[in-house]
């Protein structure tokens, strides 16, 4: 009973301290602008396609980026935001680097996306917009069908 009542007050400890605020840091999140974008020239009614994107990590203080993704109407808003740690430690690096997102292509309307590049001298979005037309092959075909075909 001893033993055990030993072993609760070490794991206690070790719990308090292992829990402690003093290796907490501030920190905020952060739009980095879309350098590049990599989007297919055609999407297929039905399919998934990858998207990928290029963006610059100015510093080492910016962590876990990831891609946001809005609808904003008909068209879809992307940007990658990242984690950053307020410190006075930062170290520039200016990484390119890449991130990538499927789409699952379930619209029979284009596309349209606009991928965020920062902001005008006025505080406006600069977006590179992107529009990507969704075919139908099942109908594509059928109207090939249709056309090579005759009755009897």
């Amino acid at each position: 009973m001893i033993i055990k009542k030993i072993f609760f007050v070490i794991f206690a400890v070790i719990l308090f301290v292992s829990c402690s605020d003093d290796d907490s840091y501030d920190y905020h999140y952060e739009l980095l602008p879309i350098e590049e974008a990599m989007v297919p020239e055609e999407f297929e009614y039905g399919k998934i396609y990858d998207i990928s994107v290029k963006y610059i990590v100015p510093d080492d203080c910016y962590r876990n980026s990831d891609i946001l993704y809005e609808y904003d109407q008909n068209a879809r808003n992307v940007a990658v935001i990242s984690l950053v740690i307020e410190s006075n430690d930062c170290e520039t690096i200016d990484l390119e680097q890449e991130l990538t997102f499927q789409v699952h292509a379930l619209q029979a309307s284009p596309y349209i996306f606009r991928f965020w590049q920062g902001d005008d001298d006025n505080g406006e979005p600069i977006y590179l917009i992107v529009e990507v037309p969704v075919i139908n092959l099942s109908e594509q075909n059928a109207n090939e069908f249709k056309g090579t075909h005759t009755k009897m």
